[in-house]
């Protein structure tokens, strides 16, 4: 592994631990006040699990470097989020949240299916 390989690899690892972090850590906003003053985003029981779920790809993927983990982590956050934005104002819900869920939800799929392209191994590569 040369230098600069090796030095891609520890950047990327280093944003895959900063994102799964950032997951785990909106996974907090479910204790905000209802009121709209201080509440970031709308994050209820099932996008806490959903941000949980994604949070723990995410470290796996940067732990064993494994690119297909991030592509896991942001397509399950993307369809979480664009599930959230077909459902939101219907009577089903499943996700419950509103548009700042939906908002958090694209914010990581995007991050860590930016992580997967940047982890991919390169087919010029020797």
């Amino acid at each position: 592994m040369t230098a600069e390989v090796s030095t891609q690899y520890a950047r990327v690892q280093r944003i895959g631990y900063g994102l799964s972090a950032g997951a785990a850590v909106s996974i907090v906003l479910i204790l905000a006040p209802s009121n709209d003053a201080v509440r970031l985003a709308k994050v209820t029981p099932i996008a806490a699990l959903v941000l949980l779920v994604v949070a723990v790809l995410g470290v796996l993927a940067a732990r064993t470097g494994q690119a297909a983990l991030y592509l896991a982590a942001g397509g399950l956050a993307l369809v979480a989020a664009v599930l959230q934005l077909v459902q939101f104002g219907q009577d089903t819900n499943v996700i419950g949240g509103n548009g700042s869920t939906a908002a958090l939800l694209a914010g990581f799929g995007i991050g860590f299916c930016g992580l997967w392209y940047a982890a991919r191994p390169s087919r010029n590569s020797e």
